[in-house]
């Protein structure tokens, strides 16, 4: 790894890397998994712990940004939090360090199904220095592990059409996310042109591979709703 570098990092799968990456990010779940499972029974020090969580995302947040306008790297090309993955990182900051409750629900979707691809085919669109490849892998990996810690730490839980509630919201911030992307010559939700990562979802030019995006979407979600659905259906009825 360079120290700074303006291109676009893709790692293959099982290659070093990679598999440093996702120890990253497994040593980051074995963290939370020890503090949650410490203060689970002291809602008042859980409290705690979740702000200080969220603000330690806020500050990771403010110290990526920062770097890229001190080094000359930002822009608004590349730079917007306007991927699903972005916003699903400002979601967990909503959630974690404001306790804004309706923030669970996009981030429960958006998060566990886009960092879980963004893991498995990684591209570091910041640049392959060594703080934005822990940047990376910390924040993707995070927006994974914060939903799955507000449904086991906290007993959260999505409903029986949540699903399709956020796959709407999806397709309708496609619009206007187009509209900014032709405005500012950028790629936002990989709208105008495919990431470069090789996947078998993404298929065909434009616009027949976003087609397969929204397929993909319904099927992840669909999936996703299937296997918590014991607890979905637990939880039905209950205040959130």
């Amino acid at each position: 790894m360079t120290v700074f570098q303006v291109e676009h990092a893709v790692y293959a799968m099982f290659s070093t890397p990679w598999l440093v990456g996702i120890a990253i990010t497994a040593a980051y779940a074995l963290v939370i998994y020890f503090f949650s499972k410490k203060y689970r029974n002291d809602d008042r020090s859980l409290n705690r712990f979740e702000r200080i969580w969220g603000g330690l995302l806020v500050a990771l947040f403010l110290v990526k940004h920062v770097q890229l306008l001190v080094i000359g790297d930002w822009s608004v090309t590349e730079n917007l939090e306007l991927h699903l993955c972005g916003m699903s990182r400002l979601m967990s900051i909503l959630l974690l360090a404001f306790g804004v409750r309706w923030a669970f629900y996009p981030l429960f979707f958006w998060g566990i199904v886009g960092g879980f691809h963004s893991l498995l085919t990684p591209e570091l669109t910041g640049g392959d220095s060594t703080f934005m490849y822990l940047e990376y892998f910390i924040s993707h990996g995070g927006v994974i592990i914060i939903p799955l810690y507000y449904v086991f730490v906290r007993q959260r839980m999505v409903g029986q059409w949540t699903w399709i509630k956020i796959l709407t919201l999806n397709v309708a911030m496609m619009f206007p996310i187009y509209a900014i992307n032709t405005l500012i010559d950028a790629n936002y939700m990989f709208l105008i042109e495919p990431p470069k990562v090789e996947n078998i979802l993404i298929q065909g030019p434009w616009p027949y591979y976003i087609f397969g995006f929204i397929g993909a979407g319904l099927v992840h979600y669909l999936v996703l709703t299937g296997l918590f659905w014991k607890r979905i259906k637990a939880n039905d009825g209950k205040p959130s």
